[in-house]
């Protein structure tokens, strides 16, 4: 037994299990008819229910069950009530939820859903609190360590939660956050110099430096609020015909990448009705499935990257509430007093300020005449559809038709069918901008800011239907590599196209016999491109360090894998980020470190890789003596951090030891003591951020835990959607005592997966587990409020 299981061990035995109920007979209000709730043997339930509501309804329940905890963080920071039960490390990420205004978007956009939507709203919701308090005996162990009761969901809390996701997730006023910080700190030439596709041209106030107080705590609350929750970006997923797999059908594989979290990010289900039928997996504390199928067509997904976010920096006028227009007229703005109660502390009242673009979101500071504001889509009043629709659809075009109302993240989503039509459609609300590309933020008061009032139309958006080659692949990457055409502007932003590189080639070179175990082994690759790219002109060197000749030996004789058990890998890890930090700094003296921090999901530190290649291969004048002297001091650097950090020889450097993954508890990750008792690992780690198989390494500190991965992997053969592969990293269940907290982690590490039963029989044959919901008689027969039992 290991050190984990024996804290685990200890918790149990003076907490107890408190395990969900999973068996027998609950009476309770809400369902309209008899549920069946079967649980697998790894702990995923497969839900029967005569209506939509009721299924919904069980969905909600279930995730209540399994996820109270996780369920518990996503509603509070997305009302900012997290203060009140964790105190006053909170509150600075309270006071940035009430300036952005989850809740009040999503109290607006509730009002204009479609009516069948806001009905499966309200039962999700309603099973979400049932599952909270009927499902659970005993209240989780987050809430018997913190006390107080979990909290009661409503329709707009679910919304708040998208929305919350939406700003969390890649998108790209985080790139223009960073420019502007850099602009003014280390000038234009600097953003020129790191970031060449950017225009870094100043905003148009001198003032604006006044802004850089407000700056540092709003990049403070918002890497605390992203630390806290655990969400990254990045993702891989491909589609492949049928005349290139072995069993004739199209073939679709799936690696969303996420922060590495205990319970995942990801919550696995199955559900069955009258009318339609799905299973794969939903975000924790969503009602659809974001990556799934429904007997005929399979989905999946990566984000987008298109920009459908701007910063605004505002001028105040003197009465710290109006705020100056391009035509030089000022506008009073909302004002909304937030009160956020503090946990053992006094009360703090923020004062937030909402512009004609949307909120101030930089913290109120006297004296200070400029602020930035928030303009986004997924803050606007638009009805949602999407995933909600997709388990109904039986054709590429009805499954399409769905997102034309998804003002949310922007999503690459692949389909393929069993009919053998496999496609792509880019997902996502995005604006038209009066002015500029959105890479800086814009003066609002600059003649022709802001955005149109109607945005890009649907019909728009790009799309692909059974291209000539016979696959695509989306990586995070540029649609233009795909799409040079493309007539609309849809971001600027994208990741390095490695990953991407590396799954087009592996399609290109094989053309038939591709099954879903192949799939399985390419989601694992770790080939550094990055590597392949630079090879030779790392290996020409001639060198007379004797650390840099010993670093030298070492990647002659590698094949380029970021495998776990390579000490090649880790010099080649160490090496490249140590050049990056000397790069960095060089151009950005005073702000190199907000330009590396990893942590935070920056994709600016992401794309530091494919700068760097660039300019290993171009050696362009005037940012090093020698570029051969360079890379030779830091070849030597490598091996020596590598002998202070590991051991003194190749056999303590393996990089999978080096670097590690460890899973961390949204709550108690970081809190000495509990840590130890809910969070997984460290275990071994393979590949970095420009692997398939994805591990980000952090650039100021290359030997730190990954801080971005694949916390789920799925691969559908239309053949046979029964058998459609899913592992999450880690499990099902957010109970640290459960066996399904932890028991898909093992066969993760080792790119395995579990099957999902599809036929009723296989359902029951696989079943472990058995509960039914029945309609309360009276309300007074269902329990009303959440489990109160310590």
């Amino acid at each position: 037994m290991d050190g984990m299981n024996l804290y685990r061990l200890l918790l149990r035995l003076i907490l107890g299990r408190r395990l969900p109920r999973w068996e027998g007979e609950l009476r309770l209000a809400g369902p309209c008819a008899p549920i069946t709730i079967r649980r697998d043997s790894w702990g995923v339930p497969h839900i029967d229910a005569a209506s939509d509501t009721d299924a919904l309804f069980a969905l909600g329940f279930c995730q209540g069950q399994d996820r109270a905890g996780q369920l518990e963080v996503l509603w509070r920071l997305s009302r900012g009530r997290l203060a009140e039960w964790v105190g006053i490390a909170g509150l600075g990420l309270d006071r940035l939820s009430r300036r952005i205004g989850f809740r009040r978007a999503a109290l607006a956009q509730l009002e204009v859903q479609f009516g069948w939507v806001r009905e499966w709203l309200a039962a999700f919701t309603a099973g979400v609190n049932a599952g909270l308090s009927a499902g659970l005996p005993r209240k989780p162990h987050e809430f018997a360590i913190l006390g107080g009761q979990p909290s009661r969901w409503d329709e707009a809390d679910l919304l708040a939660v998208l929305k919350l996701q939406s700003f969390l997730l890649p998108s790209n006023w985080d790139m223009e956050l960073l420019r502007f910080r850099i602009l003014l700190q280390d000038g234009p030439d600097a953003v020129a110099a790191l970031d060449p596709s950017a225009v870094a041209a100043p905003v148009s106030h001198s003032g604006a430096t006044g802004l850089e107080a407000g700056l540092n705590q709003l990049q403070s609350e918002i890497a605390s609020l992203r630390a806290f929750l655990g969400l990254g970006g990045g993702s891989n997923n491909w589609v492949m015909a049928g005349q290139r797999t072995a069993s004739g059908k199209p073939l679709l594989a799936n690696d969303p990448h996420l922060s590495p979290t205990v319970p995942p990010p990801w919550y696995l289900a199955h559900v069955r009705t009258p009318e339609w039928e799905a299973a794969g997996a939903m975000l924790a504390g969503s009602l659809g499935f974001g990556v799934g199928h429904n007997g005929f067509c399979a989905w999946g997904v990566t984000a987008a990257l298109s920009d459908n976010t701007d910063l605004f920096v505002e001028t105040l006028h003197s009465d710290g509430s109006s705020v100056r227009e391009p035509d030089g007229s000022w506008t009073p703005c909302e004002r909304v007093r937030e009160v956020i109660h503090v946990r053992r502390g006094e009360d703090h009242v923020e004062e937030v300020l909402i512009t004609p673009r949307g909120p101030i979101v930089t913290p109120a500071l006297a004296d200070v005449p400029y602020a930035l504001s928030l303009r986004a889509v997924w803050l606007d009043p638009l009805p949602i559809d999407g995933f909600l629709s997709a388990p109904r659809a039986r054709s590429f075009a009805q499954f399409r038709q769905a997102f034309a109302h998804w003002p949310l993240l922007p999503l690459n989503v692949v389909y393929a069918d069993s009919a053998g039509t496999i496609g792509w459609q880019m997902t996502g609300q995005i604006p038209r901008r009066k002015g500029g590309t959105g890479l800086l933020p814009t003066g609002a008061a600059q003649p022709g800011a802001g955005w149109d009032t109607e945005l890009i139309p649907f019909a728009q958006m790009p799309y692909v239907e059974n291209p000539p080659q016979g696959y695509w692949v989306t990586a995070n990457q540029n649609p233009r590599l795909d799409l040079p055409d493309l007539a609309i502007h849809l971001g600027s932003d994208y990741c390095d196209p490695y990953r991407y590189r590396a799954i087009q080639e592996a399609l290109a070179n094989r053309s038939q016999g591709w099954t879903a175990e192949d799939c399985l082994k390419l989601q694992c690759s770790t080939r550094s491109v990055p590597w392949e790219d630079i090879r030779d002109i790392v290996l020409s060197l001639s060198v007379q360090d004797r650390d840099a000749v010993e670093a030298l030996k070492l990647l002659k004789n590698w094949n380029g894998e970021v495998s776990a058990d390579s000490p090649a890998a880790a010099v080649f890890e160490v090496f490249v980020t140590g050049m990056i930090v000397e790069l960095t700094k060089l151009r950005a003296p005073h702000t190199w470190q907000l330009a590396l921090q990893s942590g935070d999901s920056n994709l600016f530190a992401d794309r530091r890789v494919g700068h760097l290649i660039h300019l290993l291969r171009t050696q362009p004048a005037g940012w090093v003596a020698s570029w051969s002297q360079f890379m030779e001091q830091a070849l030597g650097q490598a091996v020596r951090r590598l002998r202070q950090h590991a051991g003194p020889g190749h056999a303590y450097w393996s990089w999978g030891h080096v670097r590690m993954l460890r899973l961390k508890h949204l709550v108690f990750g970081t809190v000495r003591g509990l840590s130890a008792c809910f969070n997984l690992g460290p275990v071994p780690c393979p590949g970095d951020a420009n692997t398939i198989s994805q591990a980000a390494v952090s650039l100021l500190n290359p030997f730190a835990d990954t801080h971005n991965m694949a916390n789920l992997r799925a691969v559908f053969d239309l053949a046979q959607l029964g058998e459609s592969r899913f592992i999450l990293c880690g499990g099902q269940s957010g109970n640290p005592c459960s066996p399904h907290y932890d028991d898909q982690l093992p066969l993760w590490q080792r790119g395995e997966a579990i099957t999902l039963p599809w036929s009723q029989a296989d359902v029951i044959r696989a079943t472990r587990h058995t509960l039914r919901l029945l309609p309360a008689s009276t309300i007074s027969d269902s329990p009303l409020s959440p489990a109160s039992a310590g």
